[in-house]
């Protein structure tokens, strides 16, 4: 499904902010086991012809829905150390397998933490899919027809290779108080993303996320929140940007299409603790897509595709809704 990684390095990163303080590192089992359920839901908001920013206002309350569920694994290697800067570091060996309607995909990662503000990590991803009732898992672009293709499951697949930098502050460890817990953390990641069996510059779609080509691309995001001892245990927003280093990296039929655009989603969030081992988050995603600058034309006998038309500026527009439940076993 869309952004699935990056709302799982969202929820298990901001699960580090707000996770209850452990009694003793000595008697806390090493291995963690997680089940994470995602549902998305998408209301339409059609394209708005025009040059420069703008919004594009919802044009039907219903587009499509989407589901998934991921199992999750750590072992977690302690550091000693016990000053406020050292207690509680770690490294951590972890796996993943997720399973949606439409995608398999395995991931496994590592992650060090040298100081209680600083988070490194990195992973390998590989994943496999199919058209579930025309949700496209792993297609590839057609330019005679202007369509994506479904192509094999297995016999192709998705691959990422990911190396990210975490900062993560709590005001508390400066201002101790239950109610004091005004949280931030920041996260760059580099990401070298690909489909087997495409050329270097030729589009094609992972989980319903269109118009992908093989190379280096970057994510970042941010979360400023504000941590309470309550059900509710935080309020806050997220910010979140990707996009490709260079427009070179799409073939050159395809520069109008602008390459480089950063995506950008501002989500206000809040986060539910219905339990010692279960939470619920809640997004609300705000995006800013690619605008055109006309309606979509003809070629050739056929309706264009994004691809071959003129990017002009961007369009916000309310993407989705977003539920993650999370059960630590």
């Amino acid at each position: 499904m869309k952004k699935t990684i990056a709302l799982a390095f969202f929820a298990l990163g901001l699960s580090l902010l707000f996770a209850e303080e452990e009694k003793s590192n000595d008697t806390k089992s090493p291995h963690a086991f997680s089940i994470i359920s995602d549902f998305a839901y998408y209301p339409k908001s059609d394209a708005v012809a025009a040059g420069g920013e703008r919004f594009a206002p919802m044009t039907s309350p219903y587009k499509s829905l989407e589901a998934g569920v991921t199992g999750h694994y750590d072992y977690t290697l302690p550091i000693p150390g016990k000053s406020a800067l050292t207690q509680g570091n770690n490294v951590k060996l972890g796996a993943e397998f997720q399973i949606s309607p439409a995608t398999l995909k395995p991931r496994l990662f590592m992650s060090f933490s040298p100081a209680a503000f600083l988070v490194f990590d990195g992973g390998i991803t590989f994943g496999t899919g199919w058209n579930f009732m025309g949700a496209q898992g792993l297609a590839s672009y057609n330019p005679t027809t202007g369509e994506y293709d479904d192509v094999s499951p297995f016999k192709n697949c998705f691959y990422e290779f990911d190396l990210g930098a975490t900062f993560q502050f709590d005001a508390a460890a400066l201002w101790p108080g239950d109610w004091h817990h005004i949280v931030f953390m920041s996260t760059y990641r580099f990401r070298y993303s690909g489909m087997t069996g495409q050329a270097d510059g030729h589009p094609w779609c992972w989980a319903a996320d269109y118009n992908r080509v093989n190379g280096p691309n970057y994510y970042v995001n941010m979360i400023l929140g504000y941590q309470m001892p309550l059900r509710l245990a935080m309020a806050g927003v997220q910010a979140e940007f990707d996009g490709y280093y260079s427009d070179r990296q799409f073939d050159e039929k395809y520069r109008a299409f602008d390459g480089d655009f950063c995506r950008i989603n501002i989500s206000p969030l809040v986060v539910f603790s219905l339990s010692k081992k279960d939470t619920l988050f809640v997004l609300f995603y705000f995006e800013r897509r690619r605008g055109f600058d006309s309606e979509k034309g003809y070629v050739n006998g056929r309706e264009q595709n994004y691809l071959e038309m003129n990017c002009s500026g961007g369009e916000w527009y309310f993407k989705r809704i977003a539920l993650r439940y999370i059960h630590n076993f």
